[in-house]
């Protein structure tokens, strides 16, 4: 489906250019062409990404279809085995070298290194988008006409019709949103709650080891040949990590 050629009929400005916001460009580009205009602000002077792996689900595998951004991803994945059935949990970081703690029977889908999929992202940005680095938002406002002003750190000022949040924990786009509600549909006193992140009390650790590595010094562990989820406890505390 595409709208009729011409000028754009209104902006979409998109704070923060992570995977959210990358995929929404997309979006909006293979849908709508260049009747929408998409301005991207980006915080950093760069497209990048922080962490390491990530799943992409089968309903994910759906949208990425439609985008016809399937073959690409699907080459830059990691192919678990295939007498896989799911996903394997293990417990450890116990002398004993650990024990099967519980599998998932459905496939979550096939692994993909962030920064692989941001750049097969970026190579699909539409013409109609522009990206704008080094643009960090802090608050925006609604003029009377609707049309929305963006102010970033470096004291310049944007237009737009339309804002969308994709700048993360932190969302200056949220933290606006719930300062300038209207007080009758949030509690005011409960603001921080919706603005401020907190800290759960868990800590997740990922990293990316080398399979070569591994069969070097354990050619026969059980993450050589299946796709596994490693489990670990904090010595003192019940939850695990």
């Amino acid at each position: 489906m595409s709208f009729s050629s011409g000028a754009p009929k209104f902006r979409v400005a998109i704070c923060g250019a992570g995977i959210g916001g990358l995929v929404l460009a997309v979006t909006i580009g293979k849908f709508a062409g260049r009747d929408v205009e998409v301005d991207i602000y980006e915080a950093h002077d760069t497209i990048t990404t922080a962490g390491v792996g990530i799943f992409v689900s089968r309903r994910t595998i759906e949208v990425i279809e439609t985008l016809c951004l399937h073959e690409e991803i699907s080459r830059a994945s990691t192919n678990p085995s295939s007498s896989t059935r799911g996903s394997k949990f293990r417990k450890s970081d116990i002398p004993e070298g650990g024990f099967e703690w519980f599998s998932r029977i459905v496939r979550q889908g096939n692994p993909i290194h962030r920064q692989h999929l941001v750049d097969i992202l970026k190579q699909h940005l539409p013409s109609s988008c522009t990206v704008h680095f080094n643009k960090r938002l802090t608050t925006y406002e609604k003029l009377s006409a609707g049309l929305l002003v963006l102010h970033f750190a470096d004291e310049s000022l944007e237009n737009t019709d339309v804002l969308i949040g994709a700048d993360g924990i932190r969302s200056s786009v949220r933290k606006t949103l719930f300062e300038t509600i209207d007080k009758d549909l949030v509690d005011s006193s409960k603001i921080r709650y919706y603005t401020d992140p907190s800290w759960t009390g868990t800590l997740v650790y990922r990293a990316i080891f080398p399979a070569e590595k591994l069969l070097e010094m354990d050619p026969s562990n059980v993450s050589l040949g299946e796709l596994m989820i490693v489990s670990l406890q904090e010595s003192g505390q019940d939850g695990q990590e």
